[in-house]
Parts: C-alpha cells; structure tokens; sequence
C-alpha cells in the first residue's frame, strides 16, 4: 500500500499517539448504548486470502489457489475485500465465495474503482445498481462494504456523495473514507462530511498510517467502525499502535460500540498474520466487557499449521 507510505529510517521520530475522540463519537456511542445488548460484532482480518507465503502457516501444507478462501475463513472472520475495486464479480463467483465460507465470516466488499474514482460519484447508476445487486448476492455473508474516495475528491464534491448515497439500498451497510487533506486541514474534522454520513447511516473508515497522521480521525457518526491498520513489517511501532487502539477499543464498547472490523496490512502480506495474532492476545487480555458488563470479549485466535495438518475446530 503505498498511500501515507513513509520511510522506514523516520519511523521512530513519528508521533504514533491516536487523538482524542471527539464530541461527535461520544454521542454516537451513548445513543447505540441505549439499545445495546451483550457484546459487538468484532472482526479481524487481512486485506488479501491469496498468499502462498502462508501455506504451511496458516494454511495446510500443500494447500491449492482454490481452497485458499476456504483455509482463510476458518482462520480469520472478516476480509477487506479488495479484489472487487478493479471488477464486478459475476453470479457464480459470489456464490462460490458464499459456500465457501462459515456463517460467522464476513465480506466487507470495496466498491469497484470505475464507481469510486471517476466524476460524477453519482451519475453512474446502471454501473452501481449492477455492482451493488452482485455483491448482495453474498447474502448474511455480506459485511460493511467500503467506498475508498480518491484523492482528488474534496468537501467541495459532497453533493456527489449524497446523491451515490440516496442510491443504495434502504440498510446497505457502507463505510466511506475519504484522504484529500482539506478535509482534516489543521486537525480540524469536517463537519459537513461527517453530517453527512451520519443522516444516510453511514459508518466511517479509520485509516492509521505512518505517513498521513492528519487522517487518523476518531469520530464516529455511527456506532460501527471500519479501522484499516497500516503497519510497517512488524517494526516495534507496530506493536505499541496495536496496544494503543485496543485500549481505546475497549473504551469505546465500554461507550456503547456496537460493529469493528480491523484490517491488518502490512507492506509484505506474508508478516499480516503475525500481527494479527498480537492483536487478538491483545484484546483477549485486556478483557473487552460488553457495555451492559455481562460478558467478556474472547476472540479465536489462528491456529499455526503443522506439516500436513488440516483445520479441525470448524
């Protein structure tokens, strides 16, 4: 991922601290909380299931390409999807990757760059209604989707937000991310956007990533949260990030959080699993207890393959 890449020699000079939340979260949260029953939906995983670098790890030892989905959603129960920025996947691949998959695991799809990336957002309806009606295709499988807005997309374009936004379905669950630097100018939020989002229902994506701190945002219009981790192949910054946003995690579903899905990148895909494994201890230590305080967050960690072995626990 090269967006907010910085080098590896100014790593440790980077002030890595997360800022504080703002008004707008907080009562986000205390309205979810009102209506809040046991603990969140909490997802973990990669941006990719196709790396053979993890065969042998996390997937068995001599693991085919076609089975890499079905290994992966046993390992991990969410995925950033990312391979629908660049087409519409047809009918017998959406339901190939339904049946592949556990009723726990989650898709949350990105939105197809000839929708996201070209002016007008808006005014491309066949072209969204076919690619939204393909990926509902994945049913109860189907988590947050994604809009990745490009760079060139400022708070002057948000008319064309709201109107791709009227087009989605009454429910569709989006989170939108947005990176032009006027929108974060001076560390200041823009409202309008996050107005915005908060009327459709709309849930924001967190990116942190060492070379653009100005979009580490922590306001939360919903009471879901997109969070798009960008590590830097297991630095010691990696570790003390991690620690960092599972304190606030557990703070925020203290608050009333109510949907995370943490997606896990790395510059190499082959050093994501270990992190994701750090993160998972993390969180299970720290002992997340729901809002109402009646139960404890464990989350399943991956299981390491030894030669030959198979996934059992499923």
């Amino acid at each position: 991922m090269e967006f907010g890449k910085a080098d590896p020699s100014q790593l440790a000079s980077i002030d890595f601290r997360l800022p504080d939340d703002d008004s707008r979260t907080w009562n986000s949260l205390a309205q979810a909380k009102k209506h809040l029953r046991g603990l969140p939906r909490f997802g973990v995983g990669a941006p990719v299931w196709g790396v053979k670098d993890w065969i042998g790890k996390v997937y068995p030892t001599g693991t085919p390409s076609k089975d890499f989905l079905f290994h992966y959603s046993r390992q991990f129960n969410t995925i950033e999807l990312n391979t629908t920025h660049y087409r519409t996947p047809d009918v017998e691949t959406v339901a190939r990757w339904r049946e592949q998959t556990p009723d726990t695991f989650r898709f949350c799809v990105k939105f197809l760059q000839e929708i996201s990336h070209r002016h007008p957002l808006g005014g491309r309806s066949a072209l969204l209604n076919e690619f939204v009606s393909a990926i509902m295709g994945l049913e109860d499988r189907l988590g947050i989707s994604f809009l990745q807005l490009p760079p060139h997309f400022e708070p002057r374009d948000l008319g064309e937000l709201r109107k791709f936004l009227e087009q989605l379905p009454k429910g569709f669950k989006i989170a939108v991310e947005v990176r032009h630097p006027s929108f974060f100018s001076d560390h200041k939020l823009n409202q309008a956007y996050f107005d915005l989002l908060s009327e459709f229902h709309a849930h924001a994506v967190i990116t942190d990533v060492a070379g653009r701190r100005d979009v580490l945002h922590l306001s939360l219009p919903t009471s879901k949260v997109l969070l798009r981790f960008i590590g830097n192949d297991l630095h010691a910054t990696d570790y003390t990030r991690i620690k960092d946003w599972v304190e606030r995690l557990r703070t925020w579903v203290t608050l009333g959080l109510t949907d995370v899905e943490f997606f896990v990148h790395q510059p190499e895909d082959r050093n994501a699993p270990d992190l994701i494994a750090f993160l998972i201890d993390e969180i299970n230590t720290s002992r997340i207890a729901s809002a109402d305080g009646t139960s404890v967050l464990q989350l399943q960690k991956w299981q390491p393959m030894n030669q030959g072995e198979q996934l059992g626990f499923f």
